[in-house]
């Protein structure tokens, strides 16, 4: 799903979803009437790279889940005495 030439795409994480190992690149800038999308990242060999792509062949990469916190080890919680049900 492509993404929306807007200024709230500015420092967001995309891929090209038209290339299998597209490097994970950083918006930059946003030409609204254009439909472009001005992005900067790294490349294999830690160069800095920057590209312009039409809004419509980028998408959001995707983000790891937050951890999920541990339950804590020990012993249930105690029941109400006197309900039953």
């Amino acid at each position: 799903m492509s993404v929306r030439a807007t200024e709230r795409l500015v420092g967001d994480v995309v891929i090209a979803s038209g290339l299998a190992n597209s490097a994970k690149m950083v918006v930059q800038s946003v030409e609204e009437e254009a439909k472009l999308v001005n992005t900067i990242w790294f490349s294999d060999d830690h160069a800095v790279q920057t590209g312009t792509f039409p809004a419509s062949s980028i998408d959001r990469a995707e983000q790891k889940p937050a951890a999920k916190k541990a339950k804590a080890a020990g012993k249930p919680a105690a029941k109400k005495p006197g309900r039953r049900k």
